[in-house]
């Protein structure tokens, strides 16, 4: 008796798994384009230094679970160049600077709100994200002193993470899209994402605070596939 109830219940799992999968709509792709990185800084660092955004890149592998038409739950897993230049406002040199092109591994998870026609829909996109900073390349031109001359040297180099770096970021993400879908399979996709940091990647000294947010407007061209 125990073992038919048992029986019983495993179909029934069985089923409505099944009946879920049948219903729901999956889609992969791909995704390419460009970002735009700015910082956002406390008061607490050094006032002679100025900070600018700059441009980066955006790839990565999209993946989709559509509940009904009008909504989806989406993740994505990208390759961000999360960038932005510093530049030296000294009363006696003004050319001093450092471009850091910082490289971030991101998985944002959003909720896709979709409406439209077959072909052509328009979506809105809200959710949040965690990422790993991968790498720092850095080049810029500092200065150095003797006998009251100044010299300058440019440099360019992969810069060693130290323990004022916080590796992992988190956030929140939205956007807005639009999607044409080519026939039963595959289409494409155009987005507009922006990523707000509430983790600041730098950790601050001993004595003094300097919380660091990255913000990143990302503009992708995507193609997916439907099962």
């Amino acid at each position: 008796m125990i073992n038919n109830k048992r029986k019983k219940l495993w179909l029934s799992v069985a089923f409505c798994v099944f009946a879920l999968a049948a219903n729901a709509q999956w889609s992969v792709g791909l995704k390419g384009g460009w970002d735009y990185t700015s910082i956002t800084r406390s008061n607490g660092g050094r006032i002679d230094e100025t900070y600018s955004p700059l441009s980066g890149f955006d790839i990565g592998v999209q993946a989709s679970y559509g509940f009904k038409q009008w909504i989806a739950l989406r993740a994505d897993l990208s390759v961000m160049q999360r960038s932005h230049r510093m530049d030296r406002n000294l009363n006696y040199v003004d050319s001093l600077y450092t471009e850091h092109r910082n490289l971030y591994l991101m998985l944002p998870i959003t909720a896709d709100f979709s409406f439209g026609g077959e072909h052509l829909r328009g979506h809105a996109l809200l959710g949040g994200y965690i990422g790993c900073w991968l790498q720092d390349k850095i080049k810029g031109k500092t200065y150095w002193m003797t006998d009251y001359h100044i010299y300058f040297d440019d440099f360019k180099e992969v810069r060693q993470f130290t323990r004022e770096d916080a590796r992992f970021c988190a956030g929140l993400t939205g956007g807005l899209g639009l999607s044409y879908n080519i026939n039963g399979h595959w289409g494409l996709n155009l987005e507009a994402l922006y990523y707000y940091d509430l983790t600041s990647h730098h950790r601050g000294y001993k004595h003094l605070q300097d919380p660091r947010y990255l913000n990143t407007l990302s503009v992708t061209l995507g193609v997916f596939y439907k099962f």
